[in-house]
C-alpha cells in the first residue's frame, strides 16, 4: 500500500469498515468481516467517536480503536474505552502515526468525560505506550486446566498409543473434581438469551468489587450471544429459583483436537459453591464432549486466581494489563489492587 495523499487523522465515517477489514487482514494475517467489526466497534452506545483514523487521501492507513464500556467506578456509572485493534498499514509503520492519532482520541475521549483507557498494549508499542501516559496495574494470567492430559502428551511427544491411556484422564479428573463440592440446591441450565435473572445477578453481586464492567444482560447479550464470529454457550445458575450466576465459554477446534475456553464465570465472590457447581458442570460437559483442556485468564494474587489453581488450573504466560487515566479523580492507589478489580478475558479480546 503506497501513499494516496497527505496523511489526516479523523474520526470513523460510515462505510470506513469496508477498508479497515481489509487493513486488519494485511496487518494480523488472519480474516475478519465488516459485521464483526460493526458487533466490536460499533454497537455498544458512546458519548463521543470512539474510533479515530489517519488516512492518506481518503484510505484508512492506521486504526486507533476502543469499545466504549459502561463500567462502575467506586460504585459510580462511568465510561471507561477498552482498547482494541491497534493496526498500521505495513507502508506507514514508523511515521508516528500511533502519537499523532492516539494523542486526538484521548483528547476528545477526556474531554466527554471518558474516565480512563485500559488495554493490554503490545511489545510492538514499545515506549510509545509510557510516553502515551500507559501505566502498567497488574498481570492477567493464561491458566489450563487438562482434561485429557493423555491426549496432550501423545501429541507433544508423538507417540500415538498414549492416547489409548484413559484412565490417565479418568483417574485426574476424578482426584481434581473432588476439590469441587456440588451443591445440590444450585441447578444449571443452558440459555440463549440474557433476560432480567442477567439483572438480578449484576444486581447481588456489583458491591463486591471496586472496579468492574456493569455486567448486566445488555452487556452479557452483546459480548456472548449476538457476536458474529465467535460462539459462546451461556450456562445460568439458579439456587430455589433465584438466579446466582452464570459461565459462558467456547470450544475451539483445529486440526490437533478440540479444547474449550471459558470466557467468564461470574458469580458472588463469597458463593463458593455456585462457583464450584458452574465449573464442576462445565468440566463434567466438556470432558463428555472429549475436550483436551480448558483455559481460562485470571488475575494472579486474587481470590478468583486461588480457587482456579485449587481446581487444577496450571500457569501459562500472562499480559500486562495498562490503562491511560483521563480523569483526574481516579483513585489511583486503589486501582493497583487486583483484589479490587472484577476483570476477566471476556474485558478483552482474547477470548
Amino acid at each position: 500500500m503506497m501513499a494516496a495523499g497527505p496523511i489526516t487523522i479523523r474520526p470513523y465515517r460510515s462505510h470506513d469498515e469496508r477498508e479497515l477489514v481489509e487493513l486488519f487482514c494485511s496487518v494480523f494475517g488472519r480474516p475478519t468481516t465488516q459485521q464483526h467489526w460493526r458487533w466490536k466497534l460499533g454497537q455498544q452506545s458512546s458519548p463521543v467517536d470512539n474510533v479515530w483514523l489517519a488516512v492518506s487521501g481518503e484510505l484508512p492507513v492506521f486504526q486507533y480503536a476502543a469499545i466504549p464500556t459502561r463500567f462502575l467506578l467506586s460504585q459510580s456509572p462511568v465510561t471507561v474505552m477498552t482498547s482494541v485493534d491497534t493496526m498500521t498499514a505495513p507502508d506507514f509503520r514508523r511515521q508516528g502515526l500511533l502519537t499523532r492519532v492516539a494523542s486526538r482520541a484521548y483528547d476528545a475521549w477526556r474531554a466527554a468525560g471518558v474516565a480512563f483507557v485500559i488495554g493490554l498494549p503490545n511489545q510492538q508499542w514499545g515506549s510509545r505506550a509510557a510516553a502515551l501516559g500507559w501505566q502498567p496495574l497488574f498481570r492477567l494470567q493464561w491458566l489450563v486446566r487438562p482434561l485429557r492430559p493423555e491426549a496432550m502428551l501423545a501429541r507433544r511427544l508423538k507417540i500415538r498409543c498414549l492416547t489409548r491411556a484413559s484412565f490417565v484422564a479418568a483417574l485426574c479428573n476424578r482426584v481434581l473434581n473432588a476439590r469441587l463440592r456440588r451443591d445440590a440446591t444450585v441447578q444449571t441450565q443452558r440459555v440463549r438469551h440474557a433476560d432480567d435473572a442477567f439483572d438480578q445477578i449484576w444486581e447481588q453481586c456489583k458491591s463486591d468489587w471496586m472496579f468492574s464492567t456493569i455486567r448486566d444482560r445488555h452487556w452479557v447479550d452483546w459480548r456472548f450471544l449476538s457476536s458474529p464470529s465467535q460462539h459462546y454457550e451461556l450456562n445460568l445458575a439458579r439456587r430455589a429459583g433465584v438466579a446466582v450466576g452464570y459461565s459462558a465459554h467456547t470450544l475451539v477446534r483445529t486440526e490437533q483436537g478440540m479444547s474449550a475456553q471459558l470466557a467468564e464465570l461470574f458469580v458472588a465472590r463469597a458463593d463458593r459453591a455456585a462457583h464450584d457447581t458452574l465449573l464442576r458442570e462445565l468440566i463434567g460437559t466438556l470432558v463428555a464432549a472429549g475436550a483436551e483442556s480448558l483455559s481460562t485468564l485470571a488475575l494472579p494474587g486474587t481470590r478468583q486466581y486461588r480457587w482456579l489453581r485449587h481446581a487444577g488450573f496450571i500457569p501459562r504466560h500472562a499480559f500486562s494489563v495498562q490503562l491511560v487515566p483521563l480523569s483526574e479523580q481516579l483513585p489511583r492507589s486503589s486501582m493497583l489492587d487486583p483484589n479490587q478489580w472484577n476483570l476477566s478475558g471476556a474485558d478483552f479480546d482474547v477470548i
